[in-house]
């Protein structure tokens, strides 16, 4: 009597799991490599490019106003520390001086912000790429892999450090037909080539 009591209850258990696994069957699930898609999509090979056009041509900038602000100095200690022109001089240096680290600390600053901006910017166009691959495939789910590389020896790191890259690995198995980065890249590369 008691096991004719217990069998609906079993087969309703039986059923309720059931449907969560067959929900799950039908889930079709993808991975995208940020890092790879950001290191070899060719707009990001074109702004470092520019970064580094733009990375010399401060660097020269510089390179002349230290020039001139030691050409400044160089002139104020040709004369004598008590004389008028020298306080002039100094003056002219003192200022010149403050003028030059604050010149350099906003190219620093703009140079950082525009940075930030580039790759925020990049990487919303990976996450609309991959939602525009993902809804012509029909998947439900894109990961971002992540996966940080041991060193060459551990001796090289502490406890630590070793915890962190394995916490840092999200997706410890992938079949490579998962990974859709190539596509990304190629839609990517195709809208930034269009854009001109």
């Amino acid at each position: 009597m008691l096991i004719r009591r217990m069998v609906p209850v079993v087969l309703l258990a039986v059923f309720a799991l059931a449907a969560p696994v067959r929900a799950q069957e039908n889930l079709k699930i993808a991975i995208v490599n940020t890092a790879r898609i950001f290191s070899e999509m060719q707009e990001t090979k074109d702004l470092k490019q520019k970064i580094e056009n733009d990375r010399k041509s401060l660097e020269a900038t510089d390179q002349q106003k230290q020039q001139d602000l030691n050409a400044k100095k160089q002139a104020r200690d040709l004369l004598k520390p008590d004389s008028p022109e020298f306080q002039s001089r100094n003056q002219e240096y003192l200022k010149a001086a403050i003028d030059y680290r604050a010149w350099k600390e906003m190219m620093q600053m703009e140079l950082d912000r525009t940075q930030k901006e580039q790759m925020k910017g990049l990487f919303e166009k990976i996450e609309s790429a991959v939602g525009e691959i993902a809804a012509q495939r029909g998947l439900d789910l894109v990961l971002a892999e992540q996966h940080p590389e041991f060193p060459p020896t551990l001796d090289a790191i502490t406890s630590d450090q070793l915890r962190s890259i394995i916490a840092g690995r999200n997706i410890l198995f992938a079949s490579p037909k998962a990974d859709i980065s190539a596509d990304v890249i190629t839609l990517l590369d195709a809208k930034y080539k269009s854009r001109g």
